[in-house]
């Protein structure tokens, strides 16, 4: 079983604050700080990629696809349409590390590929005007790889493609000072990925469905 204590430990700081949202300090309607229609948040974060509930297999072999645990550096930006939705971009990059476990020939290195994940999500904040804000998102995803390394060896080829698929998203963002504002998010993907190795000698494909999770900074304009 993959370690979920990165998952659980987000959970609880974002329930933690949920709880502590009655209480958050009301902000005047017209203080500059507050997200309203028109406002556009700009944020920077360090993020978690955990492939937590991937379900894949490989023929002829047998077996399934491991991916590492990554973090990484993570730009987005959300657009408000109203003082309650906002449109939100995503766009990041991981390297990663792929293994084939359990198999007939027992656990086989096969490379390391970079990924970039992209992500689309219509965004709702309950509290716009509030010091803490939770918001909720829904929206699409992908997750395009690039610069495939096979392992060596044996393992002379390596090629991996996604599909788009969807992405759920909960999240906080918490009023510092003037402009500036903290961030946590936490975001599901539900995504189906396709690896071949050696021109198709070896085929691989199921979900990767990775949770993000992500700490930042964000500055509003």
């Amino acid at each position: 079983m993959r370690p979920i204590t990165p998952v659980l430990a987000c959970l609880s700081f974002f329930c933690a604050v949920i709880l502590a949202c009655p209480t958050a300090r009301a902000q005047s309607p017209s203080d500059p700080s507050n997200l309203t229609a028109g406002t556009l948040l700009v944020r920077l974060r360090a993020v978690g990629v955990f492939p937590i509930g991937q379900n894949t297999h490989i023929a002829p072999i047998g077996g399934y696809v491991h991916i590492d645990d990554t973090v990484s550096p993570e730009f987005d930006l959300s657009y408000f349409l109203t003082d309650h939705l906002a449109i939100e971009g995503e766009g990041g990059f991981a390297r990663n590390s792929l293994t084939a476990e359990s198999t007939a020939m027992g656990s086989i290195s096969i490379g390391k590929v970079w990924s970039a994940p992209v992500i689309l999500v219509l965004q709702y904040h309950l509290l716009p005007q509030s010091r803490w804000n939770p918001y909720f998102g829904a929206g699409i995803g992908i997750l395009p790889y690039f610069d495939a390394q096979p392992a060596g060896g044996a393992i002379r080829q390596l090629s991996v493609t996604s599909e788009v698929g969807a992405t759920l998203q909960a999240g906080m963002d918490v009023h510092l000072t003037g402009p500036w504002y903290g961030n946590v998010d936490l975001k599901k993907l539900l995504i189906d990925s396709y690896a071949t190795v050696n021109h198709g000698a070896i085929t691989a494909s199921g979900h990767i469905n990775p949770w993000i999770i992500g700490f930042g900074i964000g500055y509003r304009f």
